[in-house]
């Protein structure tokens, strides 16, 4: 990010930690900040992009198949009525033509969800941006750049970390979209429709973006444990904290 390489000295000083005689208090550990607005707010922004990342692996793997798959059901079973020959026996298509259009408007808008679901991942780093501007104003240039906010991470690093997802989501839909328009091809053989469909199944659960994903949840939950009662109010499950009040 060009604006945060902008904010970096060449020279992130520590000279008042080496200039002091007495042992430095961080020694063996890293120090632990006492938590400001800048760490509530970051939270926030982690939790809602962990949310966005559920729901696109639910788009993808529930809805995303199950629409594809009845594309090419419907499609296979209109072919398939087509080769008889015609005769009044024959059976209509016109049910399996209605129940294809109403699965191809289902994969259309999963599609548009997850390309909402995109646009709101970005507004989300943009605003992890925001936080460490204002953090810079406010805190200075150790705070961001230098200590870390809870376990090793600096602020910068955790706002870094949301640029690969994006990178990762957009490319992953891209590919989403590339299947789609082979599903919905009335060209596209049995065979083919497949091998497109099992290409799909392996890209929900697997490849790039699935292990890029879940590489840096595990990271984030590593670098969080230290706050962990926070965390469990503000993860993913938004209702634990209701069940505490609970007699």
């Amino acid at each position: 990010m060009s604006r945060l390489d902008s904010l970096i000295t060449p020279s992130r000083s520590r000279s008042r930690a080496s200039a002091s005689p007495s042992p430095s208090p961080s020694v063996g550990s890293p120090s632990k900040q006492n938590e400001t607005t800048h760490h509530r707010m970051l939270k926030l922004v982690l939790a809602e992009v962990r949310k966005i990342i559920k729901t696109w692996d639910e788009l993808v793997i529930i809805d995303g198949f199950k629409a594809s798959k009845g594309c090419i059901d419907e499609a296979t079973e209109m072919d398939n009525i087509l080769a008889i020959d015609e005769k009044p026996e024959r059976p209509e298509i016109t049910e399996h033509l209605n129940s294809w259009y109403n699965h191809r408007q289902s994969l259309e808008s999963t599609l548009k969800k997850l390309d909402n679901n995109l646009y709101k991942l970005s507004a989300l780093a943009e605003q992890a941006e925001k936080i460490l501007f204002g953090a810079y104003t406010r805190e200075g240039n150790e705070f961001v750049f230098v200590e870390p906010l809870w376990s090793t991470w600096t602020l910068e690093k955790f706002v870094n970390s949301l640029s690969p997802l994006i990178s990762l989501h957009t490319l992953h839909l891209a590919s989403l979209n590339s299947l789609s328009q082979a599903i919905l091809d009335p060209n596209t053989s049995f065979d083919d429709a497949k091998l497109t469909l099992e290409a799909w199944r392996d890209i929900a659960t697997g490849g790039e973006r699935w292990t890029g994903v879940r590489e840096w949840e595990e990271l984030i939950d590593l670098e969080l444990s230290a706050g962990k009662d926070d965390l469990d109010d503000e993860d993913d499950i938004p209702f634990k904290g209701k069940k505490k009040n609970k007699r």
